[in-house]
């Protein structure tokens, strides 16, 4: 074939390629799902619908005006753009249950999916077209110096058939959005032309811009660790005054009775009695004390290995000399001590340490506890009752009401049950004014602690409430870990750059 004719091919491919890209999904999306069915595109469809119809529309110029890169520039910057809006688009419903979604279904699949395998098609045709694309001087010798191209009936079809689509497009956006300040709906209602049934609203400008941010929702900052305080990041300003604590009542006020400084080289984030030893962490390292806090043994995590764990807030016991270790991200390591541990099985998890834990064998592993109510919360604590593990979420820079206990099988540490305990509060507070860095299960209770306000949330795990809150001094100022030991309450304070454990009755 001749370049002349590789070229006039070529423009053959990519009038087709425009062609049905709008005449498919746009069209059958316009004409069919739109006037005959009733579907109303939400905010992000008619995103993607925009986006469909540049690509094909740049198309047709380059049909039109010749083989030029600003065309072509354009075409590619459409279909990224488009692909980032479906894939945007998918994500906030990619977690949802067997069969549900979000509007009309096609082939069992919602049109938002097919979106996205449009985009990928406009690439994998773009990549076609080029390869059987002429040598780059046979276009301009095609032109033969003409501003324009001369079009085919086919070519002059296709963009007459085009416009008529894109102007469907058009009127359907007007009558289902209306004009500006109005815009699209994130929930439109069923399209029709009668004006007792549309809508127009401008509500979305205010969502859109409250917290403008390429994570959006997931925009969340750390929390706030004892070797990273997070509080300015956060917004949350922590008082140790317990006045301000959200409970009407506080049942009992605790006295320090003892009070012992741990030698100890970092900030302790969790520390717990175990086993008959002191069980400590601070970020990824993990140590194990006696009685009168000397190193026994102690490793180091690798975080990244497969599920990738945050900072450590948590190890309670699971199994026959085994335990459980969780991240901030609700993502949890099972691990158990061997002196004689596979060093090069073990390496996967543990920077140092793999000749003496393991994390790979007979109930070992990693994994992911997914919650519902706390999906955008990270956590600071968690406990066992020996059947399940309880975890509670703290407040962050984009939630400050919200507080939830998620309640995990440790049979198959999935989620059991969710709920925010029923409390007596004062008015106007949430217990989203709670920052619970850690709990511990005692007596069929779990003691919640809250470095925010000095008090204690005891919580029934039955009847899902506070039966009793209880107050600590305040010259703890910055609690980290809660845990009975003798039938004494420990607190362990980070502050003043010491570890210091506190006896309270």
């Amino acid at each position: 074939m001749c370049d002349i004719n590789k070229t006039k091919f070529f423009y053959f491919l990519m009038c087709l390629a425009g062609f049905l890209v709008i005449l498919l999904p746009v069209g059958i999306a316009n004409l069919i799902f739109g006037y005959m069915l009733g579907d109303s595109p939400c905010t992000s469809c008619w995103g993607q619908r925009e986006s469909m119809i540049y690509i094909g529309v740049a198309a047709l110029f380059i049909v039109r005006y010749g083989m030029k890169g600003k065309f072509l520039a354009f075409l590619l910057i459409a279909t990224a753009f488009g692909l980032w809006q479906s894939f945007n688009h998918i994500s906030g419903h990619a977690h949802r249950d067997l069969d549900q979604g979000f509007g009309l279904p096609i082939f069992g699949l919602h049109t938002y999916f097919w979106a996205e395998v449009v985009f990928w098609a406009v690439v994998l045709l773009l990549g076609v077209i080029f390869a059987f694309a002429p040598k780059f001087g046979s276009f301009e010798k095609e032109m033969e110096g003409a501003s324009f191209r001369k079009l085919t009936k086919f070519n002059l079809a296709a963009m007459v058939i085009v416009a008529f689509i894109v102007a469907s497009n058009v009127f359907q956006a007007f009558v289902s959005t209306g004009p500006v300040p109005y815009s699209g709906q994130g929930d439109p209602v069923r399209f029709s032309l009668n004006p007792k049934y549309i809508i127009w609203s401008d509500s979305g400008w205010s969502k859109s811009w409250k917290s403008l941010s390429f994570l959006g929702k997931r925009d969340v900052k750390e929390p706030d660790f004892a070797f990273a305080p997070a509080s300015e990041k956060l917004g949350i300003k922590f008082d140790n005054n317990t006045s301000n604590a959200p409970f009407a009542n506080i049942d009992e006020n605790l006295k320090i009775v003892n009070e012992t400084k741990i030698d100890f080289a970092k900030p302790i984030n969790t520390l717990d009695y175990i086993n008959g030893e002191y069980v400590v962490s601070s970020k990824w390292e993990v140590y194990f004390l006696d009685d009168n806090f000397n190193n026994k043994e102690d490793f180091v995590l690798d975080p990244y290995f497969s599920a990738t764990i945050n900072p450590i807030v948590g190890i309670i016991p699971y199994l026959d000399n085994k335990y459980i270790l969780m991240g901030s991200n609700k993502t949890f390591l099972r691990f158990a001590k061997n002196p004689n541990a596979d060093e090069a099985l073990q390496y996967a998890d543990f920077v140092k340490g793999n000749d003496k834990f393991e994390g790979q064998g007979k109930d070992l592993g990693r994994g992911r506890v997914d919650t519902v109510r706390a999906k955008f919360n990270h956590i600071l604590s968690t406990t066992t009752d020996g059947k399940y593990m309880y975890i509670a979420t703290v407040p962050n820079n984009k939630d400050a009401k919200t507080f939830v206990i998620s309640k995990v099988s440790l049979a198959d540490r999935i989620l059991s049950g969710e709920f925010t305990p029923k409390a007596e509060l004062k008015e106007g507070k949430t217990l989203g004014d709670l920052y619970i860095t850690s709990m511990t299960y005692n007596d069929g209770k779990i003691y919640a602690l809250s470095k925010n306000h000095n008090v204690i949330a005891v919580i029934n795990p039955e009847t899902e409430s506070i039966v009793k809150t209880i107050s600590y001094p305040e010259n703890i100022t910055n609690a980290r870990s809660i845990f009975f030991k003798d039938d004494k309450i420990q607190i362990l304070s980070y502050q003043d750059g010491s570890n210091i454990l506190y006896t309270l009755e």
